[in-house]
């Protein structure tokens, strides 16, 4: 298996999907402008440390217009200020919308990831959701299990890099777990919309 040469490519493509979920999840509630969405986004995002600018939302808008998944609905001209475009959703947009938020639970990365489906849940089954957490916590189970078979005592390496190790070994695990436990938590919260449907 080959290493990813350039890991913040994928961390910078999680939140441009993130970016671009939050757009769209917005627009299928109804027509905005892309400052309104830029609010939005910054007050569910202010838990992560993602750096959201107003460059980098009209590019997602432009990305979405070429890809025919939000349109153009009103542009008001007024003097001395710029054009106010507001964008509307398409039909394909709204498709996209659902499989962006089923790709980012499939292609899990952390408990941030998830952070921009969240909030849009009521746009997907609940039920494939559920599926889904359930696989990520079967994942992550496997990765403590290896963890545990796996203990530094058993790697011969100069005895000053053990301590780094079973440091590097108990924040893994104690990550893997304080996640497991989250997703146990979004997993009763996305049965229970389950049962209320």
């Amino acid at each position: 298996m080959r290493k990813k040469l350039y890991p913040w490519k994928s961390r910078m493509g999680a939140v441009t999907m993130s970016i671009q979920i939050f757009i769209l999840g917005a627009l299928s509630e109804g027509n905005y402008y892309p400052y309104d969405i830029k609010k939005r986004i910054g007050k569910h995002l202010d838990q992560t440390d993602a750096k959201i600018t107003e460059g980098t939302i009209y590019y997602n808008f432009e990305v979405l217009l070429k890809k025919g998944l939000i349109e153009k609905v009103e542009t008001i001209q007024t003097e001395n200020r710029p054009d106010k475009t507001t964008y509307g959703i398409t039909e394909k947009g709204r498709q996209s919308l659902e499989e962006s938020i089923y790709k980012v639970f499939q292609k899990f990365t952390n408990v941030q990831s998830l952070y921009a489906a969240l909030v849009h849940l009521d746009k997907v089954d609940n039920q494939k959701i559920a599926y889904l957490i359930e696989d990520i916590i079967e994942k992550m189970n496997k990765r403590l299990e290896y963890i545990d078979s796996h203990t530094p005592q058993e790697i011969d390496v100069q005895e000053d890099l053990k301590d780094a190790l079973l440091l590097m070994r108990d924040h893994a695990y104690h990550s893997i777990q304080s996640d497991m436990i989250w997703l146990q938590k979004l997993l009763h919260h996305v049965q229970s919309r389950v049962l209320k449907s």
